[in-house]
């Protein structure tokens, strides 16, 4: 089975291995009482123990296998029918349930996890960041398959949530799968425990690296940024308090290099992962 990815107006990326992303909290120094001071230096912490002060982001591998992640209800051009992800104790995906589909899926039928509402248009879905299975869906109404493929796709995050809604595709004319139209659409719920709210961004100005400009939301707070030319991933971050991991993490489909270009838009918010302006 294949699995897909970044797309773009013209193409269909590749994509679904979910990369867990560890971040950190060093614990409190423990100062010596009276009695201890006066003994000889303790030795240095190993690096085991520098180790277990560190503490893992739970991904998907962490949970068990069969916890529901996330569910909707499909509508549109008479579909019903619902879809639950839950987790298969691996980090390359999950599981993907689809029950009661009705009309069964037409042959070359096909679904898509995409970052954009339910309420986006055909036009706009085809155009949103968006994970797709190039498997063609079974014509039955009750289904099970897994996503990824073991060797195949990759996701840059642990966490999917900014994956807003399923699609399933009809094929174009004459073609044996893709995005022709849209079928129906169903809103996903995500439940991921333990799962981080976001990192907490603050402008510090500009700065060598980090010149862009900075569009603020409706509480003040910065909501997105436009890269300006010799700007770095690692500057950006530094301007406003964050790791590149975070900046990372809340552009999903922008990673690396990507994180690089002039002139690209990239998130600074939350609620805004997965999104492109």
């Amino acid at each position: 089975m294949r699995q897909g990815g970044h797309r773009s107006v013209h193409s269909i990326g590749i994509a679904t291995l979910l990369a867990a992303i560890l971040t950190g909290c060093t614990a409190p120094a423990v100062h010596p009482g009276p009695s201890e001071a006066s003994n000889a230096a303790a030795p240095a912490p190993s690096a085991t123990a520098e180790e277990d002060t560190v503490k893992k982001v739970p991904g998907l591998s962490d949970l068990p296998p069969g916890t529901l992640i996330a569910m909707g209800d499909f509508s549109g051009q008479g579909t019903t029918g619902k879809i639950q992800i839950k987790a298969n104790g691996a980090d390359h995906g999950f599981d993907v349930i689809l029950t009661g589909l009705q009309p069964v899926p037409l042959a070359g039928a096909s679904l898509e996890l995409n970052s954009l509402p339910s309420t986006a248009s055909e036009w706009d879905l085809q155009q949103g960041f968006s994970y797709y299975r190039y498997d063609p869906l079974s014509q039955v109404s009750d289904q099970t398959f897994s996503t990824p493929s073991v060797d195949y796709g990759g996701f840059e995050t642990n966490d999917p949530r900014f994956m807003r809604t399923a699609v399933i595709w009809a094929a174009p004319p004459g073609a044996p799968i893709g995005l022709g139209s849209v079928i129906a659409t169903a809103t996903l719920t995500w439940d991921l425990p333990n799962m981080p709210a976001g990192p907490n961004v603050t402008d510090h100005g500009s700065a060598e690296g980090a010149q862009g400009q900075v569009s603020l939301g409706a509480d003040d707070t910065p909501f997105s940024y436009l890269i300006a030319p010799n700007d770095t991933e690692n500057a950006i971050a530094a301007r406003f308090g964050i790791t590149a991991e975070d900046l990372e993490w809340l552009n999903p489909d922008r990673f690396g290099d990507r994180l690089n270009l002039a002139n690209i838009t990239i998130n600074l918010s939350m609620d805004s992962r997965g999104l492109r302006w």
